[in-house]
């Protein structure tokens, strides 16, 4: 029997409602423009290419936030064995042991892809 308590929440597929959603694309917009920040201040001082790592944070945060709003999955909500349909401040625990496993190995997959993708966009701004 899987975790249907909400509706909306699918165990290792959504454990997020549209507010979260909203709430996850401002956070990819947020590292977007962080990221072009950084990028400006690492072109305008003219820092040393070693220092262009720098920017590998910011591009997280943008992927991270982006990832997750695609994905309609929270990946701090996958590890933790909760989800929020209606909203943050309104979780609910993932009871069926089946689910939870679901959600971890989701989890797992966007952080990774947040990782990959950080990784690669910043080694391509460092040899450009």
């Amino acid at each position: 029997m899987e975790d249907h308590t909400e509706e909306g929440y699918i165990p290792g597929h959504c454990n997020l409602g549209p507010d979260e959603i909203k709430r996850r694309m401002r956070i990819g917009y947020i590292g977007l423009v962080l990221t072009f920040i950084v990028f400006l201040f690492l072109e305008i001082t003219d820092a040393r290419r070693g220092y262009r790592i720098m920017i590998f944070p910011s591009i997280a945060y943008a992927l991270s936030g982006f990832l997750q709003a695609r994905h309609k999955f929270c990946y701090v909500y996958g590890f933790a064995g909760l989800y929020s349909i209606t909203g943050r401040k309104h979780f609910h625990k993932v009871e069926q042991q089946e689910s939870a496993k679901k959600d971890r190995r989701t989890a797992l997959k966007i952080v990774s892809m947040v990782l990959l993708g950080s990784l690669l966009l910043t080694a391509l701004y460092m040899v450009i």
